[in-house]
């Protein structure tokens, strides 16, 4: 059973409340699109994220992916995940699994892509399908379940969050992209 955490995920620093710009973030909505449509992202269920010379740019906690507009988004410039405190650009808190996102981006020079998912499904079947699981399960947005997911990521660009959901990776956005489109053809 999962450590239950209580309390916030971790605290929000606002370093300014203007919404982050790069030219990427077209190409970033129309993917948000897309996996609304495949049914791997929800409001709340999902949340995607490019790498930034400064950070990285994510979807904000809460908002519908299917309507998401450029001005929505938040840009993650720090986090300390031991005092779990983020610091952003944007107008809103960022996707609750921002630590996850941070984590892999430590760890993994060649993804500057994350977009992560939910589909029941696959996830009760990832393992027989030789997919990296993690070890145990752990409440989203834990410093737990940033360890479990550190602890499978390796070389793999898609890996399961055990009872919870897929992360897929890539070097570009379009590349994360396709590595869900791999797995859901059909969608």
């Amino acid at each position: 059973m999962p450590e239950i955490f209580v309390g916030p995920k971790f605290r929000t620093i606002f370093a300014s409340r203007e919404t982050p710009h790069d030219d990427r973030l077209d190409e970033f909505i129309s993917w948000t699109r897309r996996l609304t449509k495949m049914g791997v992202i929800a409001k709340a269920m999902g949340n995607l994220s490019f790498r930034t010379a400064s950070g990285f740019i994510i979807t904000p906690s809460g908002t519908d992916p299917a309507t998401i507009t450029a001005g929505q988004f938040v840009e993650v410039t720090s986090v300390d995940m031991e005092r779990r405190e983020i610091t952003v650009n944007g107008p809103a808190d960022p996707s609750s699994e921002s630590m996850i996102h941070a984590a892999i981006y430590r760890n993994r020079a060649d993804v500057n892509a994350i977009f992560h998912g939910h589909n029941n499904d696959f996830v009760a079947t990832a393992e027989t399908r030789g997919i990296p699981v993690t070890a145990r399960e752990q409440s989203y947005g834990t410093p737990q379940l940033v360890a479990e997911v550190v602890g499978i990521l390796g070389n793999h660009f898609f890996v399961v969050m055990r009872n919870h959901g897929f992360i897929a990776m890539g070097r570009t956005i379009g590349e994360a992209g396709a590595q869900i489109e791999k797995i859901f053809p059909a969608a």
